[in-house]
């Protein structure tokens, strides 16, 4: 680093004549410095610090008398490197300098020569006076600033180094993510441009925490904390959005990698499947409940995410043979621990007093995000209906003695630049008496008042939800309040509103004609999105309120689907589902005519489309390897691309969570043939079935060879037991051993032959 202060160095060296004749003195002529820097403005932030002196010092004192601050922090930590010939003291900083930032240099009074005379840097020949007393110049310190350079302009686009977790990766249920960049970060652009999706739902940065730590520099590792834990077995997909998430030079993040600005970042990673079966965590009503409220909710909390279609298993039996279905109010599912993990319904009409109720869930229609089916007593194993239901039954109350309340309103309280032609709706927590409440109902512009005969009246859901359509506009710019007279309105069972209390609200017209056509915010799934839900709800979020008959009319979806279910949160919010799952790994795309309209008649002014591509299938795929005569073979090696099992005690197999495709599958066994075969994994289609290994045939050579050796150990075999059979029996040359026979012999007489 100091090499890059060459021009400082040689200014030094173009004094050393002074330094050297400065150097020569009397042992009790205290030292000083007769040359320092850098000095200025525009100084390099890789420059180092060199100071020449007056004489040679004792350069351990060097380093204790130094510090330099950035007005605040102090610093002394670095490098130093002394030159006894030039007397010079280098240094260079163990933290980098800051850019446009006012350093201050201070060597105080403890810097000496060899013979411990202190610096005298105001040269009055006494060494190591105060410091803080009178103007710099007068110090026996040496002390000077500079400012460092600009930095120059950051052009580079932000990229990102990593995630967690990590692109393929496996995740558990409450992971956090994590996203590594290259440099410190403007950290409202990125969370406003973070969004990731389970293929259910479409979540941001306000569906959980965020917060920001430093990896290699400030603020460049982003960390978000989900308020649900993730689905078991799911799919998540991350994203930052096209142009938005900018460093803090304000360039726009290189999603795409190619060097360039611009471009969604985005990567998949997986959730650890969970096998156990899904169960009823609490239930609302309680089992054996008493006094239950008619109009009151049923609620149920599952112990896993559930599939969207869970709502079908719903069945509420009631007095003479009624039951209610999920058709029969409203249900949706919501979030406790996971998405989709409680379901609410609402009936409607409010059930019978004095009514002894049954809340059935089948184990046949009830399954979570995995497949798996409900576990209804909780046994751990999965035997289906009607073992498996889960059955709450209740009482409900002898009278109904709970007050409605309004639970919704449109326009919302506060509302401003409503358009003059909108409507007023009301939801209420039950069915009301349409009589009393429409008796009730009052608006006025603080001017004149208006009652409900003024306009035209609808009653939805089972009279819980009032619509009134103005027979004359609003005024523009005038503010209306609306009231509903809590005395007066009543649900069926005579209990007043608000237990008596007025229900009021107000808002704002705008206050020109609306000549604006509307757009759209936001959808769900966005353009582009990949593995979307086959179950998801497809949502448009408009500008403004819109003419709820326009746009349901001027809505369609492409790849053989249908609409049904459409809802209207707000008269800006469309919500609609599929009449049925979409297929798997399939193109899609929503279209939006310009036949949609706000309230003033405004259309769209151009179609809109949004495509998308559903979640590709995974499950489990299995299957049994045996040989010729359908014997199971054990320790056989299944691959299947890059995954590999070893077959159990009967020859099964089994991979989980495969997803779709098409695969390249090897079986091998020692003494048996090796199969490699492609295989087609489609949904719902992981059987296998029964994969049959022939044993390895002998080769021609391999024949030859061991008939030779056969043959050469027969010979062997043969001569061995040829060579034994002759030394067992005795031959004419054979010798043989017989007792010795005595013979007399007389004098004079040869001896007589033995026969």
């Amino acid at each position: 680093m100091v090499s890059r202060g060459v021009p400082l160095v040689i200014a030094f060296v173009l004094g050393a004549l002074v330094i050297g004749a400065l150097s020569v003195g009397a042992e009790t002529i205290p030292p000083r410095a007769v040359g320092w820097g850098p000095m200025g403005t525009g100084v390099p932030v890789d420059t180092g610090i060199l100071v020449a002196w007056s004489e040679r010092m004792d350069w351990t004192s060097i380093p204790a008398s130094f510090s330099y601050t950035d007005g605040v922090v102090v610093y002394s930590e670095g490098t130093w490197t002394h030159d006894p010939v030039r007397n010079t003291s280098a240094f260079v900083p163990a933290v980098a300098l800051h850019p446009a930032t006012r350093y201050t240099v201070t060597f105080d009074t403890t810097a000496r020569d060899p013979s411990g005379n202190r610096l005298d840097q105001n040269g009055n020949g006494v060494g190591g006076e105060p410091c803080a007393i009178g103007p710099p110049g007068f110090w026996d310190c040496l002390v000077w600033s500079f400012e460092t350079a600009f930095p120059a302009p950051d052009t580079t686009p932000p990229r990102v180094l990593s995630t967690s977790p990590a692109p393929g990766g496996t995740a558990a249920t409450d992971a956090a993510i994590q996203i590594v960049f290259s440099e410190s970060m403007d950290t409202a652009s990125v969370e406003s441009a973070f969004q990731y999706s389970d293929g259910y739902t479409l979540y941001t940065h306000a569906d959980g925490s965020a917060s920001w730590t430093a990896t290699n520099a400030p603020d460049d590792t982003f960390r978000f904390a989900s308020r649900l834990e993730f689905a078991s077995g799911g799919r998540i997909t991350g994203y930052l959005v096209d142009n938005a998430s900018r460093d803090v030079a304000g360039n726009f993040l290189d999603g795409e990698g190619d060097g360039r600005a611009g471009g969604r970042f985005e990567w998949t990673f997986f959730i650890a499947p969970d096998p156990r079966l899904p169960t009823v965590l609490s239930t609302v009503p309680l089992v054996g409940a008493v006094n239950v409220s008619v109009s009151g909710s049923i609620r149920v909390q599952f112990s896993k995410s559930m599939a969207g279609s869970v709502g079908l298993a719903l069945t509420v039996r009631g007095p003479n043979g009624s039951n209610l279905t999920s058709f029969d109010g409203v249900g949706d599912l919501s979030g406790t621990r996971f998405p989709y993990d409680t379901y609410a319904f609402d009936p409607y009409p409010n059930l019978e007093t004095s009514g002894t109720y049954t809340l059935v869930l089948s184990a046949e229609v009830a399954s979570d995000r995995e497949g798996l089916h409900l576990d209804g007593n909780r046994n751990g194993t999965g035997e289906g209906s009607p073992t498996d239901d889960v059955r709450i039954t209740f009482r409900t109350e002898a009278e109904d003695a709970t007050a409605p309340t309004v639970v919704q309103r449109s326009p919302e309280a506060g509302a401003r630049d409503v358009h003059p032609a909108a409507a007023i709706r009301v939801w209420f927590s039950e069915s009301m008496n349409r009589t009393a409440v429409e008796s009730s109902f009052s608006y006025t512009d603080g001017v004149r008042g208006y009652g409900s005969a003024d306009g035209a009246r609808y009653w939805w859901f089972a009279n819980t939800t009032l619509y009134f359509l103005p027979s004359s506009a609003f005024a523009y710019g005038a503010q209306y309040t609306v009231s509903l007279a809590g005395g007066e309105a009543r649900d069926g069972a005579g209990n007043p509103l608000n237990g008596g209390q007025n229900e009021t609200w107000s808002f704002t017209v705008a206050t020109q004609p609306d000549t604006t056509p509307p757009g759209i915010v936001s959808t769900s799934p966005f353009d582009g999105q990949r593995n979307v839900s086959r179950n998801a709800r497809i949502t448009i979020i408009f500008s403004e309120a819109m003419n709820h008959t326009s746009v349901e009319e001027a809505l369609a979806i492409t790849g053989g689907a249908s609409f049904w279910d459409f809802r209207w949160p707000n008269d800006a919010t469309l919500e609609v589902a599929t009449a049925a799952p979409m297929a798997y790994r399939s193109q899609y795309a929503v279209l939006v005519f310009t036949g949609a309209e706000d309230l003033a008649g405004n259309s769209l002014p151009q179609p809109a489309t949004i495509a998308f591509t559903t979640e590709s299938w995974r499950g489990r795929v299995f299957g049994r390897v045996a040989d010729v005569g359908g014997l199971g073979i054990p320790g056989t090696l299944v691959r299947l691309n890059g995954f590999s099992v070893v077959t159990n005690a009967v020859g099964g197999f089994s991979f989980d969570a495969v997803e779709q495709g098409t695969y390249t599958l090897t079986v091998s066994r020692e003494g048996y043939g090796t199969l490699t075969r492609s295989e087609s994994i489609e949904p719902g289609k992981g059987d296998r079935g029964t994969i049959v290994l022939e044993r390895t045939p002998v080769s021609p050579g391999d024949a030859t060879l061991w008939a030779g050796v056969g043959t050469g150990i027969l010979i062997v075999v043969l001569t061995a037991l040829w060579l034994r059979r002759r030394r067992g029996r005795a031959s004419e040359r054979a010798e043989t051993w017989t007792p010795a026979r005595v013979v007399v012999m007389e004098p004079g007489k040869p001896p007589p032959k033995i026969p």
